[in-house]
């Protein structure tokens, strides 16, 4: 393992022992996750979005995945999805229209159609 990170450049040698780049865990998960989505949209034929924060997530909760790096919720739109971080509230929403917004400790959902003035 240790070779293996040293060849990625997240770790080197130094006086015999290992030194983990500051980001290595951040660098790993991205990678599950960037792999995660390439996998899925060549299964689905969906374009695959990414999400920062500020952004509104809003589509079909499909299934939860578990990566190394945590659960994730597949977020499907007509021509494209989303992989974003799962939570158990999305459970009784399977199949159904999710609303998210996207801060910086997580996302706050709204589960299924608001209907009001001007809608």
């Amino acid at each position: 393992r240790r070779q293996w990170l040293i060849e990625q450049g997240l770790a080197r040698e130094q006086g015999g022992q290992a030194r983990y780049a500051r980001n290595m865990l951040e660098t790993l998960e991205a990678r599950e996750l960037a792999r995660t989505a390439a996998d899925m949209s060549a299964r689905t034929g969906l374009d695959h979005v990414d999400v920062k924060a500020g952004d509104k997530v809003e589509g079909v909760y499909r299934r939860l995945l578990t990566l190394h790096s945590g659960r994730f919720a597949l977020i499907e739109r007509p021509h494209e999805f989303a992989l974003v971080p799962w939570r158990p509230v999305l459970e009784r929403a399977r199949g159904q229209l999710v609303t998210g917004q996207v801060g910086g400790e997580g996302i706050s959902w709204s589960i299924g159609i608001k209907r009001g003035i001007g809608r």
